[in-house]
């Protein structure tokens, strides 16, 4: 293993934890630093542009989705505050019944 990538984990783990944990770092730098040959930016390009213009598409999709719910949410939220000051109106009309006051 490289000196470079020996160092002190002091987080109370084992030795034999300690040195999985190092070739498992280890590796993984080693294949994040490793170039294919055989790369294809073109192909990688290809995938990247389709990506984007499938997350263009998903982002139009959520924003045109969010214009339609947003007057469906105030309708909905009206109507529960009209239902709420009605059954006010309505409790209040009962106790008037109940205590034999006038409104």
């Amino acid at each position: 293993m490289p000196d470079a990538l020996n160092f002190e984990l002091n987080v109370g783990l084992s030795e034999e934890e300690k040195r999985d944990l190092e070739q498992m770092i280890g590796e993984f730098q080693k294949e994040r630093a490793i170039e294919e040959p055989g790369t294809d930016y073109a192909a990688l390009k290809q995938q990247l542009d389709t990506m984007n213009k499938r997350i263009a598409y998903l982002t139009n999709m959520f924003l045109t989705l969010d214009r339609r719910i947003k007057p469906l949410y105030e309708t909905i939220r009206l109507t529960y505050q009209k239902s709420e000051i009605l059954n006010q109106r309505i409790n209040t009309l009962i106790e008037s019944i109940r205590t034999g006051e006038p409104l």
